[in-house]
């Protein structure tokens, strides 16, 4: 897998936890700062083991209130859903 096919599957895995925790992306990367982070984000999840893990666990989950333990970016989903 090319490197941008690579950051593309994890940028839409970061979608998908975006939604199962109810984070709409689109008002949050409004701030400047939400949108910085958001590129470490998403290599901070390219660089993840658990790709298949969380695929799985996305398509388990309609919804829920947190990331699953081994997100790399739980902090970082938790810090925009209270901000």
């Amino acid at each position: 897998m090319g490197f941008f096919s690579k950051l593309d599957k994890h940028a839409d895995l970061m979608g998908g936890m975006a939604d199962r925790v109810g984070l709409d992306m689109a008002e949050k990367m409004v701030d400047e700062s939400v949108a910085n982070g958001y590129r470490a984000a998403i290599i901070r999840c390219a660089t993840c083991r658990e790709a298949g893990a969380c695929a799985q666990w996305q398509a388990e989950h309609a919804t829920a209130e947190h990331t699953p333990a081994y997100c790399r970016n739980a902090g970082w989903f938790e810090a925009l859903v209270t901000k």
